[in-house]
């Protein structure tokens, strides 16, 4: 019997876990909180894999690293694209905490 589906609904799961950081990232050109040299090592591991599951011929490895590499490289892009905005929800963390944003090396407030 074949638990491929059971990999597969791994996928589904992994694919909606990325949906709100990635929204968030898009919609809100806010990049605060998301470590780029992180995600960008997870997008080297991601491409070792897909290779790796290339060689091994697992379909549901594939299409795991597929989506992760795909997701990783929009978080990456995105992330540093608007490293230095901060969304509304971002700028009342800093501003709760009493951190003051001037002296952030280059954060600023997302202007919509």
């Amino acid at each position: 019997m074949s638990t491929e589906w059971v990999g597969f609904l791994g996928i589904s799961l992994a694919f909606i876990a990325f949906l709100p950081q990635i929204f968030h990232l898009v919609k809100e050109h806010c990049a605060a909180g998301i470590s780029l040299r992180a995600y960008a090592i997870w997008w080297i591991a991601s491409l070792l894999f897909l290779i790796h599951a290339f060689n091994i011929n697992d379909s549901v490895f594939i299409a795991l690293q597929s989506f992760q590499l795909a997701a990783n490289t929009v978080i990456v892009v995105f992330a540093k694209w608007y490293e230095h905005n901060l969304c509304e929800k971002w700028v009342k963390k800093y501003k709760n905490s009493g951190i003051d944003l001037h002296q952030q090396k280059g954060m600023r407030p997302h202007e919509h």
